[in-house]
């Protein structure tokens, strides 16, 4: 699961060895800590994800629904405060509107 917040970009996958609890990833320092401020954060240098933490599963669940419950804004880039990070979000928002219209394209068509 790939998340996209105000101040983070984490994504989330299962734990190994372990269903009790998800590995969260980030690839900004700070990204992690700004959802899940308890985290213990470790660097894995090489990993497509650089920063992860281990963090129970109900604890995910619960800090995730916390954030959709704190949505109170209509567009979600013009909460982005930090320049460099609204500018990449954009460019993944472009290039999933870009699949969008490629996949449109043959309704369109019809």
């Amino acid at each position: 699961m790939l998340i996209f917040t105000r101040n983070s970009f984490l994504s989330i996958v299962d734990h190994a060895q372990d269903d009790r609890f998800v590995v969260v990833r980030g690839r900004i320092p700070g990204d992690i800590e700004a959802i899940f401020p308890e985290a213990e954060v470790f660097e894995r240098p090489g990993a497509d994800f650089k920063y992860q933490a281990t963090i129970a599963r109900d604890r995910a669940s619960l800090r995730i629904g916390h954030l959709v419950k704190e949505i109170h804004y209509e567009s979600f880039e013009s909460t982005i405060e930090d320049p460099e990070r609204r500018q990449a979000y954009i460019q993944v928002w472009s290039a999933m509107y870009e699949e969008q219209m490629r996949r449109a394209e043959p309704e369109a068509a019809e």
